[in-house]
């Protein structure tokens, strides 16, 4: 994940140029158990028993959260999405909108970012900048997970909305295309995430969004 100067990440210092136009989990499914066939024997003749299925194996899942989490996976969408306009969809929606940070870096896949960001959040806009600059150099991100923790949300209006995600970023490293390192990013930052959302015709948009350091946990 890129970083700007003076050991600022760009999860925050991409912020401090962007204004806050106004003013907070998911398990994955676990694998099906392999069906074990039955054999019915014959009345008269004694059947053999069939040979059990060869069971396939279990792929390993990468932690989804801490340092070695695959920020390479598009984070899944919630179905707060899908509506309707209340305090506990905002927070899932905002968290989800937090997790697509590090993703967007380690694979500059925009779509779900741009799908999100609303025409004034200036923060959306330097996020997408960032990470359009850090591809067409032929670099990508590597590390970098975002673990999201406690978010609390309240309502300005009918459908509006302002909440605050606690975030902890891990270390991260700007990589070229030949593996060699362009940033190295050692820290571990922590993070309130305040952010601005609506919900307008039928889906959600982030209007703005501002990250303050805070003190580590």
């Amino acid at each position: 994940m890129r970083r700007l100067a003076g050991g600022i990440s760009a999860l925050a210092a991409l912020v401090v140029l962007a204004a806050l136009s106004g003013c907070t989990s998911d398990e994955p499914e676990p694998g099906r158990p392999t069906p074990v066939p039955v054999v019915t024997a014959s009345p008269t003749v004694s059947a053999a028993p069939s040979a059990s299925p060869t069971p396939s194996p279990t792929p390993s899942s990468a932690p989804t959260s801490g340092p070695d989490q695959d920020v390479t996976v598009e984070p899944t969408r919630p179905s707060a999405l899908d509506g309707p306009a209340t305090e506990d969809n905002a927070i899932a929606v905002g968290k989800y909108f937090v997790s697509l940070f590090p993703y967007a870096y380690a694979t500059g896949d925009l779509a779900e970012w741009d799908r999100l960001s609303g025409p004034n959040c200036d923060y959306c806009s330097s996020v997408r900048e960032a990470v359009r600059e850090v591809y067409d150099a032929g670099n990508h991100g590597v590390g970098g997970g975002h673990d999201i923790g406690f978010g609390s949300a309240s309502a300005t209006g009918r459908n509006s909305f302002i909440l605050s995600v606690d975030v902890k970023e891990h270390p991260s490293q700007t990589l070229s295309s030949d593996g060699s390192v362009v940033e190295d990013f050692p820290d571990t930052n922590y993070y309130r995430a305040d952010i601005e959302l609506s919900w307008d015709d039928g889906h959600w948009i982030i209007d703005g969004a501002a990250f303050t350091e805070r003190g580590a946990e």
